[in-house]
């Protein structure tokens, strides 16, 4: 059986100390049927005279000026032609043998339209981490957040020709296949899409080498990812809001200031499959969204917001909370806002 024909798409933008490595974890692949794509955002460095060194070798490239990551994965998944697409980043590395292997893994999985295996994050003062991705209950995470690391991910053509959003360009309708209002979330924001609408699978192979570094987006700016985040799931939710656990959980993230900087009407723009969505756990997939955010806040040393949310936890969801063993950091986190003088009368209380 002959291999399908997989595209990938390099978003890239002055990013010449890395790309290079990028272009060549993925040539060396020496998949049979690959078709690669640059997309340069106009860098000022010396990418695009790397790109020209390899470019005999590279389906297509362009160095034009864009608006970021998004519009670059746009512009390249609408060249692409593979039955199998993703993109890989101009700082990351595919590993050995991950085209053929994803590939297998499609021809022996038919009804499957997305993989996703291991990730391994690496970099300068990092220590090397294999990053599964995979929790516990996959059937919740796919709704909470990222689940597992874009780099390790495959997904069929039908999810670009019927889950893209089609928008206005200069009177001709073009399809994006990520929201291009998004800068750091825009991988959740599809896999929502693809969540609400297909059968995923789950791999072991390790697929990606993710960097680390300080110009990178996961390493500088935290805090956004967060805030896009939550209006990423609050369209889940409004997509959903005509179950009564969507429209109470959008008054309950209210009451905790998470609510979304979109109008009503981009919120509810999600199309799904009634024979999943009637299978989801909406509640349990609430709670785990508010859980999943606490660890984060306490390592940025939120404290007052980890306080704001565990206690919301206890009181709306109290058997959850105690089965999730947050209580060393919600206790922590309460002494840690406590004003200098609070902290000396908790020591006082102690010592009684």
């Amino acid at each position: 059986m002959s291999l399908p024909k997989i595209t990938i798409i390099t978003p890239s933008f002055n990013q010449g100390s890395f790309i290079e490595e990028t272009i060549n974890s993925i040539l060396s692949q020496n998949y049979p049927n690959l078709e690669y794509i640059i997309i340069d955002g106009k860098s000022t460095d010396n990418t695009v005279e790397i790109i020209k060194k390899h470019e005999k070798y590279i389906t297509y490239w362009e160095s034009e000026k864009d608006k970021g990551q998004s519009e670059a994965i746009n512009k390249g998944m609408r060249r692409a032609t593979g039955d199998i697409l993703t993109w890989i980043c101009s700082d990351d590395l595919l590993l050995e043998n991950s085209l053929e292997t994803a590939a297998n893994h499609f021809l022996e999985n038919p009804t499957v339209s997305l993989i996703h295996g291991k990730t391994k994050t690496f970099g300068e003062g990092y220590d090397d981490k294999i990053t599964a991705g995979f929790h516990s209950d996959l059937d919740i995470d796919y709704f909470t957040h990222m689940a597992f690391p874009q780099p390790s991910s495959f997904f069929k053509r039908e999810i670009f020709e019927n889950q893209s959003y089609i928008v206005d360009n200069q009177g001709i309708a073009q399809k994006n296949l990520v929201d291009e209002s998004l800068h750091y979330c825009m991988d959740y924001d599809l896999l929502l899409r693809t969540a609400l609408n297909y059968e995923i699978l789950k791999v072991d192979e390790l697929f990606s080498a993710y960097r680390l570094h300080p110009a990178s987006k996961t390493v500088s700016d935290w805090s956004k990812f967060e805030v896009e985040k939550d209006s990423v799931f609050l369209r889940l939710l409004n997509t959903l809001n005509t179950k009564k656990e969507a429209r109470e959980g959008i008054e309950f993230l209210k009451e905790l200031g998470i609510e979304s900087k979109e109008n009503s009407e981009s919120n509810g723009i999600y199309n799904f499959a009634n024979q999943i969505v009637s299978k989801i756990n909406l509640d349990r997939i609430i709670q785990m969204f508010l859980y999943r955010k606490i660890p984060v806040l306490f390592e940025a040393k939120e404290y007052e917001t980890v306080v704001l949310y565990c206690d919301a936890l206890q009181k709306k969801y109290p058997n959850f909370y105690k089965s999730m063993n947050l209580d060393s950091m919600y206790q922590t986190s309460k002494y840690n806002s406590l004003s200098s003088f609070g902290k000396l009368g908790w020591k006082f209380k102690k010592l009684l």
